[in-house]
């Protein structure tokens, strides 16, 4: 997992999938989940994220692996990750033990898949990523989706 500085980002959906957001993938016989695509861009540079939706299903150890298999084949690049709970202000999201990434830039891509979905009312979501916490707030500033640190944000008029 790597870190950096950056409390802030601008977070965009691709549009080159069947659906500008997301495409269908197979996790079992008769299961399926949503992969979601957004790129994350702080002042480091760009994060490419590949979230896979497993909700309604719950997703065992071995389709993880394979998911993921199957997904770096084809994106080598890009952070995958597994969105398995969700509630108002609130998501829990895994990833494998050597996925490297940024966990502020993950916690951002969560949020303004929630957000730009529709599945989210909240201005500020705690992003459980394997068993760490992070708070965002996403926000809509008519062209980008930006996306602040909570915890930085709520501290600035403090000193």
């Amino acid at each position: 997992m790597n870190t950096s500085p950056s409390n802030k980002a601008i977070v965009t959906i691709p549009d080159y999938s069947v659906w500008p957001e997301r495409d269908i993938i197979r996790i079992g016989d008769d299961r399926y989940s949503l992969v979601y695509h957004a790129s994350v861009w702080t002042s480091a540079g760009e994060e490419e994220h590949l979230m896979v939706c497993t909700l309604p299903h719950s997703i065992d150890q071995t389709e993880c692996e394979t998911v993921r298999g199957n997904l770096r084949k084809t994106n080598a690049k890009a952070v995958i990750s597994f969105y398995i709970a969700d509630r108002i202000g609130w998501a829990r999201v895994i990833t494998a033990p050597d996925e490297e990434f940024n966990p502020f830039n993950l916690a951002a891509a969560i949020a303004v898949t929630k957000a730009s979905c529709g599945w989210e009312g909240s201005s500020s979501i705690v992003v459980m990523i394997n068993s760490d916490e992070v708070r965002v707030g996403p926000r809509f500033d008519g062209q980008h989706w930006v996306v602040e640190d909570r915890e930085e944000v709520n501290c600035e008029g403090l000193s």
